[in-house]
């Protein structure tokens, strides 16, 4: 819901000519609830739990997050939204840019890839910023580039969008968390020889191992934890991967030079 609100949101404020800024919030957080009442009543019949008041409840939370981080968008003076689910390699859709491509986005190594960036910004300087929101907790640090292998969108879309709009060059992508539960936090990773060189590292990885058939269980440490698939590995699964580690050192060393960089 919260990607339908702000798609619609952002789509009436460009073709109206509002501007998100300080003198204008007041119109903006207008907009929004009703962009929200519209949203949620579609989505309602399909997901209303049976206790109506955690619903009401989801939509307040729904309705604070998206007005605080509005609140500092309008701070952001240098960035103005242009582009809202620019999609490639996707078919058409309802709701998506008029921009967008149904064909794949071609990348270095013979990565074709498809998708939709959430949100499309142009500086007053005539340069590009590629933005992914985020709804959950903020895992994402400051500096990152690929985090490991783990953050990737910021330094791939910010690539796709100089094949998607050459007309302008791309300064950066980003993360956006847009709920108190993310600390409404900001992670930019600006597209330059190190973002470059990171993601034709991952690419080039990762075309590796299709190559070659080979994808070791090896999570790394920690990350069992956020897996859907825990019940069908068991609790251990952390503690064979350090053993397996040791005895295929050389073959997973491209794996684990991925996720030591930044």
């Amino acid at each position: 819901m919260t990607h339908e609100v702000l798609y619609v949101l952002q789509s009436q404020l460009r073709d109206a000519g509002v501007p998100v800024s300080a003198a204008t919030l007041t119109d903006v957080f207008k907009r929004l609830d009703a962009v929200i009442d519209q949203v949620t009543a579609k989505f309602a019949d399909d997901f209303v739990p049976a206790i109506e008041q955690v619903w009401k409840d989801g939509i307040a939370l729904l309705r604070a997050d998206l007005r605080e981080w509005l609140r500092r968008v309008a701070d952001d003076a240098g960035w103005a939204p242009w582009r809202f689910e620019l999609g490639f390699g996707l078919q058409p859709r309802e709701q998506q840019d008029p921009s967008s491509v149904t064909t794949p986005v071609p990348l270095v190594h013979g990565l074709q890839l498809r998708g939709s960036i959430d949100l499309v910004e142009l500086s007053a300087k005539g340069t590009l910023r590629a933005t992914d929101y985020k709804t959950g907790r903020a895992r994402a640090k400051p500096g990152n580039v690929v985090g490991g292998g783990r953050h990737l969108q910021p330094a791939l879309y910010a690539l796709v969008l100089e094949q998607l709009l050459p007309g302008h060059p791309v300064e950066a992508g980003r993360l956006s968390y847009l709920t108190q539960l993310g600390g409404f936090t900001n992670v930019s990773t600006p597209l330059d020889a190190r973002a470059r060189e990171a993601m034709g590292q991952v690419i080039l990885t990762i075309r590796t191992a299709l190559e070659q058939g080979f994808f070791p269980a090896l999570p790394a440490d920690g990350e069992c934890r956020w897996c859907d698939y825990s019940p069908v590995c068991g609790p251990d699964e952390e503690r064979r991967a350090r053993q397996t580690k040791k005895t295929i050192r050389k073959e997973v060393e491209p794996l684990m030079a991925l996720r030591r960089l930044p």
